[in-house]
């Protein structure tokens, strides 16, 4: 007598659920790992013309930009004004204030891992993590003949003023290998 299709069918049945299973626990998965590591972002963009005079005066990025972001940021708020990058880069200068309104506002400078090495008054391709009250950059210059790619994190201290925590760079444009590290002041 001939076996009846019914137990194909129900373990063919039962590959199918698990394997769906397995698709939806690596999909929970993905999404829980995603936003654990997702940056809030709870800037708000605000025209040139509507932003603060105290903190447009500050920027000086040799045009004017149609728009500036403001989010809390270390106890104020920082306003992000994009300044002209290339491909590789994209460049905004920070003005830290008080308030939304623009009190005490400050263009935030960066001090490099050199001693001697002039305070940047603005970053590339940042990031941010506000819990840290700490920002980082990735920089990529391909026509330089030394540095080709570096990468900067600071922590404002208690006064909002940029602490040099960690700097590493490297000639390798790609960022794959010849990582030196120059500054770590991490905790």
């Amino acid at each position: 007598m001939k076996a009846s299709p019914a137990p194909q069918r129900i373990r063919a049945a039962e590959r199918w659920l698990k394997g769906s299973r397995m698709r939806l626990v690596g999909l929970l998965l993905l999404m829980f790992v995603t936003a654990a590591f997702a940056q809030t972002d709870d800037s708000v963009s605000i025209g040139w013309k509507d932003a603060p005079q105290a903190v447009t005066e500050k920027i000086d990025c040799g045009m004017e930009p149609s728009f500036v972001t403001r989010r809390p940021f270390a106890g104020g708020f920082v306003f992000a004004a994009q300044c002209p990058g290339n491909h590789a880069n994209y460049i905004q200068a920070l003005v830290y204030t008080d308030d939304e309104q623009g009190g005490k506002a400050r263009l935030l400078l960066f001090p490099g891992p050199g001693k001697k090495s002039d305070p940047a008054d603005s970053l590339s391709n940042i990031r941010w993590f506000p819990k840290q009250r700490e920002v980082t950059e990735l920089f990529v210059n391909p026509e330089s003949d030394d540095i080709c790619r570096s990468e900067g994190r600071w922590r404002l201290d208690a006064k909002a003023q940029p602490q040099l925590i960690y700097w590493r760079q490297t000639r390798d444009c790609q960022g794959k290998s010849g990582w030196r590290v120059v500054v770590d002041r991490r905790r």
